[in-house]
This record gives C-alpha cells, structure tokens and sequence, in this order.
C-alpha cells in the first residue's frame, strides 16, 4: 500500500536496506535523546544502515558533497563531546555520525550544507526506526567547532564539518513534542488563511 491524500500514510513503504519497510509514523514519533545508555554499543549494521539513510537524502544535481564518518572509538567519541557547550549529549553515547561537506569540485557548491542537512534529518528517522536514540549536533558555521573537530577526526582543510548525530540506546525516552502548529500555515499569500 502506498501513501495516498485520502488514505493517509501506509503502514510500511518499502525500504531500500533494511526488511520490513519504515513506518512513516517515525517523523511524528522521533525525539531528540539527550540521555545515552553507556556501554552498550550498536551494531556496526545498524549505523551502517544510517549512513545509508542519509546517502538517500536529496542532493543538488545528484552531486557527491558530503561524506560520512563513523565515530565509535571510545575516546574520539568522548572528545567529540567536548565540541562545544552543546555537545555534551554525545559524552555516553556508543557512536557518532560525522557528516561533511565538500565545497569544491562540485557542480553546485552554494547547496552543500543542504545536502548535508538533508542527510542528517534521513540519519534522524532511521534511527528511529533502528529503535536508537539520536541527536543532532551543531558544528558549521562555528569556526571554533569546526576546527576542533577537523583537528580530532584529522578532516583535511577543503572539507566542511556540518554536523555530529550522535547515536545510542535512549536511558530514558525521549520528550516528543507536537510541533503542529496552524497560525504558522498560509494559504496562497504570505498572511493569507482559510476563513
């Protein structure tokens, strides 16, 4: 069954690397974990089939300008933690997600970072559907967490750190909002609503 206006969304649509297919609740359901469950690892599989899920996120004239890093050694994943005042989250979590960006020798690089946070979002659900928890972690424009990351994972200087998704077993379960919200919907022209 597909997804369709009048029927709502399917239960499961077909999933290109993992069997079963994605339940699109998943968009409505996925919180932002904050709390990691230290020592318990996920499976090289699992942020494999991640990676995978941000490689399908759109991207501008199908051009390569992002590239993926799968942080799970210990204490890079650790340093990485210490990014900045928002990467705390990171400090027990099992892995890391790098996504990076490269700004040259591509055919659009005013889209890169589009790219980067279309894949990241994709990287965002499929956790979700993994049954991991998740967070996504601010690194550009700042050019002081850029450097501190390009220094830990040795990232060479034409490449663009993004962002970090950290990646684990929730401790507790996250706080999902409802982030539906009519006054910020118009109809045709900016202002204009249904009466």
């Amino acid at each position: 069954m597909i997804r369709t206006a009048s029927r709502g969304y399917s239960p499961l649509l077909a999933h290109p690397f993992a069997e079963g297919g994605v339940n699109m609740d998943e968009i409505f359901k996925r919180g932002t974990c904050r709390h990691f469950k230290e020592l318990t690892p996920v499976a090289e599989e699992d942020l494999l089939t991640l990676v995978k899920a941000g490689m399908q996120a759109r991207a501008c004239g199908n051009q390569e300008a992002r590239e993926f890093i799968i942080v799970t050694r210990d204490d890079l994943v650790k340093a990485i933690s210490h990014n900045s005042l928002v990467a705390g989250p990171a400090r027990k979590a099992s892995a890391a997600i790098v996504i990076v960006g490269k700004k040259e020798n591509i055919s659009f690089p005013e889209e890169w970072s589009f790219d980067c946070a279309a894949a990241a979002e994709n990287i965002l659900i499929e956790a979700e559907h993994l049954g991991l928890g998740s967070i996504w972690l601010q690194v550009y424009p700042y050019a002081d967490r850029k450097a501190h990351l390009s220094n830990i994972l040795d990232i060479p200087a034409e490449m663009e750190p993004f962002c970090i998704i950290a990646v684990g077993y929730a401790e507790r379960k996250p706080v999902r909002m409802n982030r539906y919200n009519e006054r910020i919907i118009y109809n045709d022209l900016y202002g204009s609503r249904k009466k």
